[in-house]
């Protein structure tokens, strides 16, 4: 089966096309954008275009050996680098062993194609080992750089690939292709908003327990806002969730609450929060290991003043 491009990236994926057929592909893409709009989807349907031995003109065709290979994700020319484990760094070591694989001849004697999502998730020493490959590209091969936060990339990753910055699709793209996926306009309908108009996070959503994690989530700092929960006890609750996913529930949260219960009273304290939740996601994903009990247990104290101060 062909990895095919979502309907709302038809325009890059014509001009990836174009760059392929004009032999003006770069060494090193860096696919950004928000979570759960397609950005991985559209970096495998162009490793599966440039690895297919078929003479297709705009799409692989997903049947040759060569696609068959990568859809079983064994293809010898094709590396897919990503955590070890969820909310976990990218290990040197782990694009080292990418490194030497790159350095070799490709198998099926085409295209070799690298994919390193998140890209953020590189600490320091992984990133800096990367360089050399971009620095010193080899012929016929790809880097992919698929990236939700590209401002955590050092400015040398980021000046050695060509940007292309994917936005999020106008609604009426979104509630299409979502609706077309899960036969179910109204369900679509629903799970869009609360997904921020992201439809591959929507049909995560649909397909998951994730809506049902948020929905608990959203209710427990509704909680402890309301003193019903202490800060200890729904700190005790977090400590094992994806800090990173949280932290943008908590986000998206605040934003609703602030556009409507708070709209006609706006509270200044939910700025300096978000600030907080801010400097608490670049601690998570800063690979330093915090303590997650302490970090909620902040948090939540914090959460709690936002709303005691104006009393």
């Amino acid at each position: 089966m062909s990895a095919l491009p979502l309907p709302w990236q038809e325009s890059v994926w014509s001009s990836l096309n174009s760059a392929i057929d004009a032999d003006r592909l770069p060494h090193a893409l860096l696919i950004s954008g928000d979570s759960g709009i397609g950005k991985s989807r559209l970096a495998n349907a162009l490793a599966q275009r440039l690895t297919c031995s078929a003479e297709m003109v705009k799409y692989a065709c997903g049947t040759c050996k060569s696609c068959l290979l990568l859809a079983a994700g064994n293809h010898p020319d094709v590396s897919f680098l990503e955590p070890e484990d969820s909310g976990k760094p990218i290990k040197i070591d782990q694009v080292r062993a990418l490194c030497q694989s790159l350095s070799k001849t490709a198998q099926q004697g085409g295209w070799k194609v690298a994919i390193i999502s998140p890209a953020e998730a590189m600490n320091i020493n992984a990133a800096n080992a990367l360089l050399k490959n971009l620095e010193e590209p080899q012929a016929k091969t790809l880097l992919i750089l698929v990236s939700h936060r590209p401002s955590r990339l050092s400015a040398t990753i980021r000046s050695r690939c060509q940007k292309l910055s994917l936005p999020t699709p106008d609604s009426i793209s979104a509630l299409s292709w979502l609706t077309e996926v899960t036969g179910d306009r109204g369900a679509a309908e629903q799970v869009l908003p609360l997904a921020g108009g992201r439809p591959l996070l929507a049909l995560d959503y649909c397909h998951s327990d994730n809506l049902q994690q948020r929905n608990d989530f959203e209710r427990l700092v509704s909680e402890v806002r309301e003193g019903l929960v202490s800060p200890l006890a729904a700190a005790q609750q977090c400590q094992k969730l994806d800090g990173d996913q949280t932290i943008d529930w908590f986000s998206r949260y605040i934003h609703r609450l602030a556009t409507t219960e708070l709209a006609d009273r706006p509270n200044t304290a939910l700025f300096d929060f978000s600030d907080s939740l801010l400097r608490a996601r670049n601690w998570i994903l800063s690979g330093n290991n915090p303590n997650p009990q302490l970090l909620w247990e902040e948090l939540f104290m914090d959460w709690v003043m936002v709303f005691n101060a104006r009393k």
